[in-house]
C-alpha cells in the first residue's frame, strides 16, 4: 500500500477513535472522552486515555502514561504510521510495554537518598524502592499537548511533562520529548540529582547495537559528557532496518546527561542510581537469558537553591538515515536543520557502510563531500580509509562540520560516497537547511519606587516584570529566566526565582513577573533579570532599588481579640531587624489582670528546620514577670520573626492593664545592633464587659 495513502487512512482511524468508544490503535476499548481539540490539532495528534493510560498520538508515533494503581507515571513509547519513506517499522515499539508501562522508571536524588519518580510497583523495576507524594497524577493538557504528572519528594517538587516534537534527523514530529522540572520549595539549598532509564526495544530486536559516534556498542558502555555527540542511534541491520531509534543529547532543549550509559535493562532496574557495569557483558538481562538493552541518563547531583528550578530535557524516538542499497549499503544521517546560533558551531554526519555481499570489500574507503555553505571541522580528513570489510561487516564514521553562514536557506546536498577496488562505489545525497541564529531581546520596566505607608512597605509583594522576545531568524530552545537578589530582597512566598520558559520562534514574545518581599532596612540594593536559552548568549538587566527605611522594633502583637475572662494569645516579634543571632528579654505583667499559662517558641528559634537552644523563661504570676525568655541560633535570623507566643488569661473585672517586654539583650555576631524601638499592649477593661487592647510605647 502507498506509504502516503497508509497513513491518510491511519490519522482517520486515530481521529475517529479519539471521538467514538470504539477499539483504539492498540486494539483496546477506550472508555473515556478525548481532550477537546480543534479541526486543526486533530490533523496532527490527538489525545485521549483508557483505563490504564493516557495517551498522545499522531500519524508517526505514540506515548503511553501508565495511571492505573501499579507505576503510575511509567511511560512507553511505539510506532505508529513511522518513517513515511520506509515500510516495516509500522506499529513497532521503541519502549517496552506500551500497553501498560512500566519498565523505564526515573529515580529522583534529594540529599544523598533515592526516591523513585511516580506510583509504587510491585514489579522489578522499583519494587523496593522508597517514593515521594503523587501531587497531580497523570493528566493532558491540550494548550500544551503535552502528558503532564508532579510528585513531592518533601520540599522538592517534581513534574514530568511528556510531549511529541520533531525529530533533528527527520524533521517529522516522530519524538518524545521528556522533561523533568524539579522546583526547591524549601527555605534551604538541597542537593538534587535525576537518573532516567529508557528501556529501548527496537520492534522485535531487544539488543540492537546503540551506534554513538564511530562506535557500534554493543556491550556494557559509558560515555561522561565530553564524549557525547548531537546523538545515537540504533538499528539491528542497515540492510533491512525495520525500526531505526534515535535518542538526541545537544540542540535544541535537550539537556546532555552528565554520563550516558548502554547496558542491560535488569541490572538498572534492581539499581535505582548506580549503574553497574561489567566489562564486555552483553546485553543479555541481568539473571536471565534474553537481550534487553537500556539507555540510562544520569545528571549528577547540583545544589538547587532556596525557591530555586532545574529542568533536564531528553528526547528520544525515530531517527532519521538515509539509505542507498549496494554491495556496499550506505546509510548517512545529520540534522536536518542546523541554526547558526552562537552556541551551535558544529554539527555531526554519521555514515554507516555494510558488506552486503558475498566476498571481502578490500581497501574500502569513503568520501565526505561539501556543498558552498559548509566546512569541515577539526583533523578528520573528508576521505577516511577504512580497509577491509569482511561479509556481513558493518562500520561507522563520523565527521564534525559546521556552516559557514555565507549561505542561509536550503544547501545544495552533500554527499557521502563509498568504494572498494573491488566493489563499485555507492553514494548518498542529503540535504541540510540553514537558518539564522535566534536572538534574545530583553525589556525591563523600571522598578516601582517603594514607599512606607502606615509603617509597612508597599508595594508588597513587590512585582518585577520582564518581556523577552526572540527578535532572531530561528527559534529559540529551552528559554529560562531568572532572577538574582541584592540584599534586602527575598522571593515572595511561593515564588520560584529561575523559571523554564520553553521555546520562542522568530518574533514571539513572553511576558514573566515574579513578586518579591522587600525589607526595610534603609540601603540601597538591585535586582538582577537574566534570561537564557540553549542556543543563545544570556540577556541580563540590573535595576538598582533603594529600600526604605523601616522602624526596628521589639513589640507584643495579640493574636485573636478575646472578651474578659478568655485567653489571650500574644506574639513577641522582632521587626525590621537585620543578623540578629540571640535574644534574651523579660515580660513584666499585673498579677491582679493576667495570669501567663505558658511560654511557646517563636519561629526565630528554628534553625534549617532544627530546634536551637531556647528557654521559654521562669515564669512568677505572683511577681507578674517572666524572666529570660529567649535563646540563640548559629545564622542570622530572619528580619522579621516571631521570639515567643504568651498563652495568657485575661481578668474579667473592670479596669487597666499592661503587658511589656523589658530588659531586652539583643545580640549578633555580624554587625551591629541597630536603635529600636518597644512597644507592649494595654489591655482596658469597662464596666458594661468590653475589652480593648492597643499598642504602648515601652520607653
Amino acid at each position: 500500500m502507498n506509504r502516503k495513502l497508509y497513513k491518510s487512512i491511519f490519522l482517520g482511524i486515530l481521529i475517529l477513535v479519539s471521538f467514538l468508544t470504539a477499539p483504539g490503535i492498540l486494539g483496546e476499548t477506550l472508555e473515556s472522552s478525548p481532550v477537546e481539540t480543534s479541526e486543526e490539532e486533530l490533523s496532527l495528534e490527538t489525545m485521549f486515555q483508557d483505563p490504564n493510560r493516557v495517551i498522545l498520538a499522531n500519524e508517526y508515533i505514540a506515548v503511553a502514561v501508565n495511571k492505573s494503581s501499579d507505576a503510575t507515571g511509567r511511560f512507553g513509547v511505539k510506532v505508529t504510521g513511522g518513517d513515511p519513506f520506509r515500510s516495516g517499522d509500522e506499529e513497532k515499539p521503541l519502549i517496552y510495554g506500551f500497553e501498560k508501562p512500566w519498565t523505564s522508571f526515573t529515580t529522583i536524588r534529594i540529599d544523598d537518598k533515592d526516591y523513585i519518580f511516580g506510583g509504587k510497583t510491585r514489579k522489578r523495576s522499583g519494587g523496593t524502592g522508597e517514593y515521594g507524594k503523587i501531587i497531580n497524577s497523570p493528566v493532558l493538557d491540550p494548550e500544551t499537548k503535552s502528558i503532564l504528572m508532579t510528585c513531592g519528594f518533601g520540599a522538592v517538587e517534581v513534574t514530568q511533562d511528556i510531549s511529541v516534537v520533531e525529530s533533528t534527523t527527520t524533521g517529522y514530529p516522530d519524538t518524545a520529548k521528556i522533561k523533568y522540572t524539579l522546583v526547591n520549595k524549601d527555605d534551604v539549598p538541597r542537593e538534587v540529582g535525576v537518573r532516567v532509564v529508557i528501556d529501548t526495544m527496537l520492534g522485535e530486536n531487544d539488543g540492537a547495537p546503540f551506534r554513538i559516534g564511530e562506535t557500534a556498542v554493543q556491550t556494557d558502555s559509558v560515555f561522561d559528557i565530553s564524549r557525547l555527540p548531537e546523538f545515537w542511534q540504533a538499528f539491528d541491520t542497515l540492510a533491512e532496518p525495520k525500526v531505526i531509534a534515535q535518542g538526541t543529547l545537544k540542540g535544541r532543549e535537550a539537556t546532555p546527561p552528565d554520563f550516558l550509559y548502554f547496558t542491560n535493562w535488569g541490572s538498572v532496574a534492581d539499581s535505582y542510581w548506580e549503574v553497574p557495569l561489567v566489562p564486555e557483558r552483553d546485553f543479555t538481562r541481568a539473571g536471565e537469558f534474553e537481550l534487553d538493552s537500556a539507555a540510562v541518563y544520569t545528571w549528577q547531583p547540583i545544589t538547587i537553591p532556596a525557591a530555586g528550578s532545574i529542568t533536564y530535557v531528553l528526547y528520544y524516538g525515530l531517527g532519521g538515515v538515509t539509505v542507498v542499497p549496494g554491495q556496499l549499503q550506505l546509510g548517512v544521517s545529520s540534522p536536518a536543520q542546523v541554526s547558526l546560533a552562537e552556541k551551535e558551531k558544529t554539527f555531526s554526519i554519521v555514515a554507516y557502510i555494510q558488506n552486503t555481499g558475498e566476498g571481502p570489500a578490500m581497501s574500502t574507503r569513503a568520501r565526505l563531500n561539501l556543498p558552498p555553505g559548509l566546512a569541515l571541522v577539526g583533523k578528520k580528513p573528508q576521505e577516511i580509509y577504512i580497509g577491509k570489510l569482511a561479509p556481513g561487516e558493518m562500520t561507522q564514521l563520523h565527521w564534525d562540520v559546521k556552516p559557514t553562514g555565507s549561505i542561509i536557506g536550503t544547501l545544495s546536498p552533500y554527499s557521502v560516497v563509498t568504494s572498494a577496488i573491488n566493489i563499485p562505489e555507492n553514494k548518498v545525497e542529503r540535504s541540510i537547511r540553514v537558518v539564522g541564529p535566534p536572538k534574545l531581546v530583553l525589556t525591563v520596566n523600571p522598578p516601582l519606587s517603594l514607599k512606607i505607608v502606615n509603617d509597612l512597605i508597599s508595594p508588597d509583594p513587590y512585582p518585577i516584570t520582564a518581556v523577552i522576545k526572540n527578535a532572531g531568524e530561528s527559534e529559540a530552545f529551552g528559554v529560562t529566566g531568572s532572577l538574582q537578589l541584592g540584599e534586602g530582597m527575598k522571593p515572595a512566598p511561593k515564588e520560584i526565582l529561575r523559571r523554564y520558559v520553553g521555546n520562542l520562534k522568530p518574533g514571539e514574545e513572553y511576558k514573566l513577573t515574579w513578586f518579591l518581599t522587600p525589607e526595610g532596612i534603609g540601603k540601597r540594593t538591585y535586582v538582577g533579570v537574566q534570561f537564557e536559552s540553549t542556543s543563545t548568549e544570556p540577556v541580563m538587566y540590573i535595576g538598582g532599588i533603594l529600600l526604605p527605611v523601616l522602624i526596628p522594633k521589639i513589640r507584643l502583637v495579640p493574636l485573636n481579640t478575646p472578651k474578659p475572662g478568655e485567653f489571650l494569645a500574644i506574639e513577641v516579634r522582632a521587626e525590621n531587624l537585620p543578623n540578629l543571632t540571640g535574644v534574651d528579654l523579660n515580660i513584666n505583667f499585673d498579677p491582679e489582670f493576667t495570669e501567663i499559662i505558658r511560654v511557646s517558641r517563636g519561629l526565630f528559634f528554628i534553625e534549617n528546620k532544627a530546634m536551637t537552644p531556647w528557654n521559654p523563661g521562669n515564669l512568677n504570676n505572683l511577681e507578674g514577670i517572666v524572666e529570660k525568655i529567649g535563646g540563640s541560633r548559629v545564622s542570622a535570623g530572619p528580619v522579621n520573626s516571631t521570639l515567643a507566643t504568651i498563652h495568657c488569661k485575661i481578668s474579667s473585672k473592670p479596669g487597666e492593664t499592661e503587658i511589656r517586654p523589658t530588659k531586652i539583650n539583643l545580640r549578633s555576631d555580624l554587625d551591629k545592633i541597630p536603635s529600636y524601638a518597644v512597644e507592649g499592649l494595654r489591655v482596658i477593661i469597662n464596666e458594661k464587659g468590653g475589652m480593648k487592647i492597643e499598642p504602648i510605647k515601652v520607653e
